[in-house]
């Protein structure tokens, strides 16, 4: 059986400007990203398991298959 993945976002306080604030990884550096674009917070955001994801609790894990 396969895990789903997902990615973690970020809980910003209202009022957000931006739709998506998520956790991106790149060249061994993560970052925090904000973009209103689905298309480019879907390629950019990191991805892992649910059960990855219990590594870092400060984030929020939304599997892909619940993004809007």
């Amino acid at each position: 059986m396969t895990e789903k993945l997902g990615v973690l976002l970020v809980d910003v306080p209202e009022p957000a400007y931006l739709k998506y604030t998520f956790l991106e990884y790149s060249k061994g550096t993560y970052s925090i990203f904000y973009t209103d674009n689905f298309d480019f917070f879907k390629d950019k955001a990191y991805k892992c398991t649910q059960e990855e994801a219990k590594e870092y609790p400060q984030f929020r894990w939304v599997s892909l298959e619940d993004l809007k």
